[in-house]
């Protein structure tokens, strides 16, 4: 009994709140990717480059699942997810002209990149502290590094917005 616990305790335990871990990280970042697409939803029926706040206003409502501790959806739910999301700290959006591509004469399609950074928190303790510090070593974005200090892992999602340009439009703004 005394052998299984202390293998219980070095090995098993430790391997067990990984598997957790990593399946929180995996929904997480899935919820991000779907997030992404419906801030490309909203970019692409827009006339004009969206601003900022209207795309972390989007990034909140399609993350409230994940980021409100209310599970009514309710406007309190709402408000707490689109705070969460206009927190430069735990979000970072670039969105970027790539390019433009002539299609004929009289119309051009613009190639946007659209990026966002999560800063995502880890919960199980062993792991909150060893995976940021092996993984510092090997960033370079102030981002990533600001993610590590806070012993969270950053989760990434990008995606490319097609718009029609207007003739006369400007190639970049």
């Amino acid at each position: 009994m005394v052998e299984f616990m202390v293998v219980f305790v070095a090995i098993l335990l430790p391997a067990l709140m990984a598997i957790f871990e990593f399946a929180q990280l995996s929904v997480a970042k899935q919820n991000l990717r779907y997030a992404v697409f419906d801030m490309v939803r909203v970019a692409e029926a827009a006339t004009e480059p969206p601003d900022s706040a209207m795309l972390r206003a989007r990034l909140g409502r399609a993350l409230l699942p994940t980021l409100a501790d209310q599970s009514d959806g309710g406007v309190v739910a709402l408000g707490a997810a689109a705070a969460l999301a206009a927190r430069p700290d735990l979000f970072d959006i670039t969105y970027r002209s790539a390019g433009t591509t002539r299609v004929d004469a009289a119309t051009a399609l613009e190639t946007w990149e659209l990026e966002v950074r999560w800063c995502r928190e880890l919960f199980f303790a062993p792991l909150k502290y060893l995976i940021p510090a092996l993984l510092r070593v090997r960033s370079t974005s102030w981002f990533d590094q600001a993610c590590y200090a806070r012993e969270s892992l950053p989760l990434v999602a990008k995606a490319h917005v097609l718009r029609a340009s207007m003739p006369g439009e400007s190639q970049l703004r």
